[in-house]
């Protein structure tokens, strides 16, 4: 005998959210004992709109320190409201530093991180001999000076598949370390700012900051590009291939099938 649904049951809808915020104050995306994540800011804020407990998945676990102009996130509830209600309703239980800049409906089957077919980082370098004043907690500075052609010649070792072993944090517990990485993009702008564009499907643990740090190690003078071939082939990473700090690192975009 084949079972009616309740009429008061609704079916479950799945929901996608484009996120932005600051990371400066947070112990990173992920939800942990030892602080504050923006998961939990999130969720608390979804919570309160829909007037139920909400589980969100996210693209990428940024770090502690690492902010986000295009975070994305799906989850699923049985709410009737619209996805303009949910944005608009969320953003108003959020802190000022975390917001809501796009929301959606998806097929049910969508999943924000698993389907995910592109992830784009931006690290933003501030390179002049005096630390900001201004902005400090979305800039990286490096004082020292570098040569453009060095790191350019460095990013170019990156792209292509490799095993980036060598690039990942200690504490990395990732199985699969070969990945195919477009070259990462360098630009110099006016006023000693550089922006480095990082494009992957996926990453490691703090992978995007070390290849940055390599890239201005060659800068600096400190490593050849030929190393980093080395590093790669052997899976060890020089000393002087240090892990830049998070504050100049954005999750800027992610891509999936059928997107622009």
């Amino acid at each position: 005998m084949k079972l009616q649904q309740s009429s008061q049951e609704s079916p479950q809808r799945n929901i996608r959210l484009v996120l932005e915020y600051d990371g400066s104050n947070y112990v990173g995306w992920q939800r942990q004992i030892n602080g504050i994540s923006i998961q939990e800011k999130v969720e608390e804020a979804l919570a309160v709109q829909l007037g139920t407990p909400v589980r969100v998945t996210a693209a990428g676990r940024t770090d502690a320190g690492v902010h986000a102009l295009g975070q994305v996130v799906n989850f699923h509830t049985s709410s009737e409201l619209t996805p303009r209600a949910i944005h608009r309703g969320a953003i108003r239980h959020l802190p000022r530093d975390i917001t809501i800049v796009a929301a959606d409906e998806v097929p049910v089957t969508f999943n924000a991180r698993r389907d995910a077919r592109l992830r784009w980082y931006r690290f933003h370098i501030l390179n002049r001999s005096i630390a900001p004043a201004v902005g400090a907690n979305f800039l990286t500075h490096v004082p020292f000076p570098l040569n453009p052609d060095k790191m350019g010649e460095a990013a170019a070792r990156f792209e292509g598949h490799h095993d980036f072993s060598a690039f990942r944090a200690v504490t990395c517990t990732a199985v699969r370390t070969d990945l195919t990485m477009q070259r990462p993009g360098i630009r110099l702008l006016p006023d000693g700012l550089i922006i480095m564009d990082f494009r992957c499907r996926s990453f490691l643990q703090n992978m995007v900051r070390i290849m940055a740090g390599t890239i201005v190690a060659c800068g600096r003078g400190r490593l050849a590009a030929t190393e980093i071939s080395e590093m790669l082939k052997t899976g060890k990473r020089r000393n002087e291939a240090v892990t830049l700090p998070p504050n100049g690192l954005f999750l800027y975009r992610v891509h999936y099938t059928g997107e622009d």
